[in-house]
């Protein structure tokens, strides 16, 4: 760990910029926030490990959807193009045919996400990379393994970026805003030799959220605080469970949507309505759900597992971890009510 006067060394600037930065953040054992959250991006907590899911986890299922539905219209095609010798837009469908395949293939082989795990024990960050498959496997192998790599870094040579940039959704755009850790060559060094983003994005240009994760990954690593408390959750994955999936947007049946029913009549009446789009939304629900059965949990080495204290914690587990942090450091506002029960 180091000293406060070495966090005063460290420098302002990092070469080379990080082009979407809003701010650098101050050295490890410089308090950033008052308020420390992991923002809903941790995906499984151990002992001494706290695995943050990756951006790209919430597409899963995207491009199947779109490869399911090009596939039968690609084969219609080849079909006619042999029969009727349309040799030239013959080479057109097969081109369709082999995208539709690539697209069904991306969600269908590999991981389901590519995690970030920060290793208190070992004073280490590894980050998960899927490889993909070889060129020569593109489009047809819809089925086995996919190559991976994990990348480990020393936390000493971590420094927090604010970043912030836009997303096109169709024809409209917002604002988000990540973590993103930057590797240095060497403790308090300036020169940056990787970047990765640490959890999912938030939205609508909210900057203080990742100063809070940064403030609890900061205190999590330096023991200076629990891993879990009762302010966090875990990443919200969807498309995991056969009937949520099927009853994706359909707020008679969809569980998430109990609150909404309470609302009236009016309420009832807009469900009834969107029954009449089942056959998308139950689509789009099940491509995802079959996509998170189809591919794996990221693997880490037994080596990188050994050393987090055993194995992923239950909610179960993380609700007492939770409740004894909340114990161990009582607000100000409980010690105030236990002084004025004292007096009577």
């Amino acid at each position: 760990m180091e000293s406060d006067e070495q966090a005063g060394a460290f420098p302002d600037d990092l070469n080379p910029p990080n082009g979407q930065a809003v701010g650098l953040l101050p050295a490890a054992s410089v308090q950033s926030s008052h308020h420390a959250n992991t923002g809903g991006g941790v995906v499984r907590v151990y002992p001494d490990g706290l695995a943050f899911v990756d951006q790209l986890g919430a597409m899963r299922g995207y491009l199947s959807s779109f490869g399911l539905l090009a596939l039968p219209l690609a084969m219609a095609m080849l079909i006619m193009g042999i029969s009727n010798g349309w040799w030239l837009p013959l080479i057109m469908v097969v081109i369709l045919l082999w995208l539709a395949l690539l697209f069904i293939q991306v969600d269908w082989v590999g991981f389901r996400y590519e995690p970030v795990l920060l290793n208190r024990a070992l004073g280490k960050v590894h980050v998960f990379k899927a490889m993909g498959l070889p060129w020569w496997q593109w489009g047809w192998k819809l089925w086995g393994n996919s190559r991976y790599e994990i990348d480990t870094y020393d936390w000493s040579c971590v420094r927090a970026e604010v970043v912030e940039f836009t997303i096109f959704t169709g024809q409209i755009s917002r604002r988000e805003s990540g973590l993103v850790f930057a590797i240095t060559d060497v403790p308090g060094g300036r020169d940056v030799v990787q970047r990765f983003g640490v959890g999912p994005s938030f939205g609508y240009g909210d900057l203080e959220s990742p100063v809070q994760r940064w403030e609890h990954i900061r205190r999590f690593m330096r023991y200076e605080g629990a891993a879990w408390t009762l302010m966090d959750s875990l990443y919200e994955d969807w498309g995991v469970a056969f009937w949520p999936s099927f009853w994706l947007l359909q707020p008679l049946f969809d569980d998430r949507a109990v609150a909404w029913r309470r609302k009236g009549i009016l309420a009832w009446m807009a469900g009834v309505g969107m029954l009449f789009f089942l056959p998308f939304t139950a689509y789009m629900g099940l491509v995802r759900y079959l996509s998170y059965r189809l591919k794996r949990e990221p693997v880490w080495g037994r080596d990188i597992l050994a050393s987090l204290g055993g194995p992923a914690l239950t909610h179960e587990q993380l609700s007492a971890l939770a409740l004894t942090d909340a114990k161990v450091k009582p607000s100000k506002g409980s010690k105030h009510r236990r002084r004025r029960q004292k007096s009577h």
